[in-house]
């Protein structure tokens, strides 16, 4: 039976159909114990790393009973190589005390004879205690059956960051996501991992998992590892739940089993496993597998030392290079190009600004992302923008980005290298409103003196004032000029007023930000659609929440706008596009009709 074991296996790793770009060959073997008692048995594991494993070749020993028990396959992909590893497992004891020197194993691997180190077991007397049973060794038949909620597997996730276990506001944070299965299970995992609550968003989730088996609390799990990001959008302590929909298979372990006939070379449950394997039923059921709930803290990011041009980027980042021409002329546009690389959350990364910056006038433009890994962590982003020389002469021009470094927990500015360039043409003026000087105030004329005497004033008759005809007319005049008055002092004062001059500037740029947006819409442009769209947004929202349309970043969208909203939708939409995860020139279409809901739901209302 141990033969039969041994060339199946051979014959599962070599028709496996799979790449032969492996690693190096490979075999190790080690027991689970270095002592058993006399008639019971350890567990002898075999690894071997290979393309395809021609023979294996056991050794005899004098009353050693080796006894294959089960293998299993690993495949993992690393690099653009396949590295595929065989596991078999033997019992291996005898009824004899004594000590006993396992000579080492020789496999044949691709052609080549490789063998494994000599390993001793030593067998005790009968009447000495009974060693430990090792982990990962099947219950026995007075052990309960597993009735928990992790019967059919788990989740865990857990945070990949250096020297830290938290993460700031905008930080997409790399975590491994992994899926716990029982040994013995058959799974079917479907659909996608989810978070169960609204507190984290995962990004760039690894298509292709790794697959390993490992011992947790004593049980043995066939452990299924993604990789991705993390990223929350307001700070505080939340649990980091994920779901994921599967269809799992488990060995009913409250199933009666055949009876056996006692006594024997091994009377123990270890070397009856694999007979139990095939005799014990299996059930199957949809579940959803679930993580533990473990804490993880998201910290804000702070407004201490807070940059003026900062766009909510949050990673590491350098200035790869920059280009910017060398002569202009005042009003006419020419393009400036700039590469940044570093890791981080790109999404959030926007263009570098000329310094200074009322030398120039910006125009929105385009971006591209290349990763650096398979989870965009690491990448570099090359942007493209027009920008307008508004003073001639000579001067020096840098291009500046600001970010926050998680792992400095501070505010960095990047600057590049002065660059000389020769600007002509004369000086561009703003053309302020023309809002005429209001009227100097009348002067008030002095109330004659009335003569008391009758050789200083004139006879007048006794008449009433207000019964004379002229006083009803009087009084209509007055009240006129009245009205007159206070609408020429709310013109005057509207012209003056510093919110309506605000609002007229931002309605302007808005309109220039969707001129933009609708010109790279026509070109197929989708980074520039969503460049210019973030900018008209921004404004919106600047003159609602009365703040600098650039120092709005999504964690606050997300902190004071609901998810289900055009605008958060807007932006999401943006983020999935800059990963290329949509299609993106078949769904522009899509993208002005959600631009437009989200312009049409910044009210006074959306405060």
């Amino acid at each position: 039976m141990l033969a039969c074991l041994c060339f199946i296996a051979a014959g599962i790793f070599t028709t496996s159909g799979l790449a032969t770009h492996a690693g190096a060959a490979a075999v190790g073997a080690t027991l689970d114990r270095d002592s058993v008692p006399a008639g019971n048995g350890a567990l002898l594991t075999l690894t071997i790393t290979g393309s395809r494993v021609d023979q294996i070749q056991l050794p005899e020993v004098e009353n050693l009973i080796i006894q294959g028990r089960d293998q299993s396959r690993q495949i993992q992909m690393n690099g653009g190589q396949t590295i595929v590893s065989l596991t078999c497992t033997y019992a291996v004891g005898s009824n004899t005390p004594g000590n006993y020197q396992i000579p080492p194993i020789a496999v044949s691997i691709d052609g080549q004879q490789l063998t494994t180190k000599p390993l001793t077991l030593k067998v005790l007397d009968a009447a000495a205690a009974q060693a430990p049973t090792p982990s990962g060794a099947p219950p026995t038949a007075g052990q309960a059956p597993d009735t928990s909620g992790k019967r059919f597997g788990f989740l865990t996730v857990e945070l990949l960051i250096k020297d830290r276990n938290y993460l700031y506001v905008g930080e997409i944070a790399p975590v491994s996501i992994r899926t716990w299965l029982p040994e013995d299970a058959r799974a079917q995992l479907g659909g996608r991992i989810q978070p169960e609550g609204k507190a984290f968003t995962l990004h760039n989730v690894s298509e292709r998992p790794q697959q390993s088996t490992e011992i947790k609390d004593g049980k043995r799990y066939t452990v299924v590892t993604w990789y991705g990001g993390i990223s929350a959008t307001k700070a505080g302590k939340y649990p980091a739940s994920l779901s994921l929909d599967a269809t799992v298979a488990v060995r009913d372990t409250s199933a009666p089993k055949p009876r056996r006939r006692n006594g024997g070379p091994f009377d123990d449950p270890l070397f009856d496993s694999m007979m139990d394997r095939f005799n014990t039923p299996m059930i199957q059921q949809e579940v959803t597998l679930k993580s533990e709930d473990e804490e993880i803290e998201v910290r804000p990011l702070p407004t201490t030392g807070r940059p003026d041009g900062f766009t909510g980027a949050v990673g590491d980042f350098k200035f790869e290079s920059a280009d910017i021409p060398a002569s202009w002329k005042t009003g006419e546009p020419q393009q400036i190009s700039a590469s940044l690389s570093g890791s981080g959350n790109f999404a959030l990364l926007g263009a570098p600004a000329p310094v200074p910056p009322d030398a120039w006038k910006i125009y929105p433009g385009k971006s591209d992302l290349t990763p650096r890994d398979a989870a965009a962590f690491s990448a570099s982003k090359r942007f493209q923008f027009s920008a307008v020389a508004r003073k001639g002469g000579k001067q020096d021009v840098t291009l500046s980005f600001s970010f926050f470094d998680p792992a400095a927990a501070a505010y960095k500015t990047l600057t590049t290298s002065p660059k000389p360039v020769a600007v002509s043409g004369a000086d561009l003026v703003d053309v302020q409103p023309n809002i005429p000087a209001a009227p100097p105030e009348p002067a008030k004329p002095k109330d004659p003196l009335v003569g008391q005497h009758s050789v200083l004033s004139a006879v007048a008759p006794l008449t009433p004032l207000v019964a004379r005809p002229g006083f009803v007319w009087l009084l209509a005049l007055a009240g006129l000029l009245c009205v007159l008055g206070q609408t020429l002092a709310w013109l005057r004062h509207r012209r003056r007023d510093p919110a309506r001059l605000a609002h007229a500037a931002m309605e302007i740029a808005t309109h220039e930000a969707l001129q933009a947006a609708a010109h790279c819409a026509e070109q197929r442009d989708v980074a520039g659609f969503f460049e210019a769209a973030r900018r008209a947004i921004q404004l919106r929202l600047g003159a609602l929440w009365n703040q600098p349309a650039p120092a709005i970043t999504l964690a606050e969208i997300s902190a004071r706008i609901p998810a289900e909203s055009p605008v958060a939708r807007f932006f999401h939409e943006a983020d999935l596009s800059a990963y290329g995860r949509h299609a993106a020139e078949d769904l522009l279409p899509h993208w002005r009709s959600l631009l437009a809901e989200a312009l049409a739901s910044l009210t006074p209302s959306a405060r």
